[in-house]
């Protein structure tokens, strides 16, 4: 399989080893609790352990010491990380190199529909490197911000990334913050880096979807990184929060932007 999404795929493992490279000390904090950019390393490389159909390591870690871990979710994703914890980061380049390159063998012979299991079931692979990409982007954004070293905020899997995060906001209109039948949120996202906007309406079943450009209850506009970080439920020294700016209904804005996170 070859496909545009094997290519994007592909350039944010090679965009996010270069910045690994430039970076000495792999011990900073993350955004991402309980983890260091060597914990962000080891995660990359066990989801590309998993997409290589690698066995899962023979290892459990000791669940009394991970405190922000509070899911089956969580358990899973830390398994790969806790087993690679205090490799060197020689060993951890390579065993990003050697996992990335199983990965994208096993991915280049299958057809273009193709399936494979995944994490909630047999998953398109194309919607699986869809999937990849944006992690593997997310990952690399915590790095720059941990490093203060910004950037990579336009490239194909930042669009990507966009995707993946609009996509989330009517969950978090609707059902986190509860907005009430017929209120419409216009989410208006600047650069530096991408910029776009949506807008997301509760319907009259309850359930919000994006929609087409119409009046707005509450407008919300904010610049991309922020948005990132705020979508991705990060937790970072700099308030990103700081930078959102709320017209129209105030409560509602700020509870949307209180319950923003979008992943897991």
């Amino acid at each position: 399989m070859t496909s545009p999404q094997v290519e994007t795929w592909r350039n944010a493992i090679a965009s996010f080893r270069q910045l690994l490279i430039d970076i000495d000390d792999w011990g900073v904090p993350s955004p991402c609790p309980g983890w260091s950019l060597a914990d962000l390393v080891s995660h990359t490389i066990d989801l590309e352990a998993m997409l290589a159909a690698d066995p899962r390591p023979a290892h459990t870690p000791d669940w009394a010491v991970h405190t922000h871990i509070d899911s089956d979710f969580g358990r899973m994703t830390e398994l790969g990380v806790d087993y690679r914890r205090g490799w060197s980061r020689d060993d951890l380049l390579a065993d990003l190199d050697e996992t990335h390159a199983r990965a994208l063998a096993r991915v280049e012979s299958l057809g273009p529909d193709a399936s494979i299991p995944w994490l909630r079931g047999d998953t398109p692979v194309a919607q699986l490197l869809g999937m990849r990409t944006f992690d593997i982007w997310m990952h690399e954004q915590d790095a720059r911000v941990a490093t203060g070293r910004i950037g990579a905020l336009d490239v194909p899997a930042a669009s990507n990334a966009m995707h993946y995060l609009t996509a989330g906001l009517p969950k978090i209109w609707g059902r986190s913050v509860g907005a009430p039948i017929g209120s419409v949120l216009h989410v208006k996202i600047n650069e530096p880096g991408l910029a776009g906007e949506c807008w997301v309406r509760v319907n009259e079943d309850g359930k919000a979807s994006l929609h087409e450009a119409q009046e707005a209850d509450v407008k919300i506009t904010v610049p991309w990184l922020a948005f990132v970080m705020l979508a991705g439920g990060r937790s970072t020294e700099t308030n990103f929060a700081e930078s959102v700016v709320v017209a129209g209904d105030q409560a509602l804005g700020q509870a949307f932007i209180a319950a923003m996170a979008v992943t897991p």
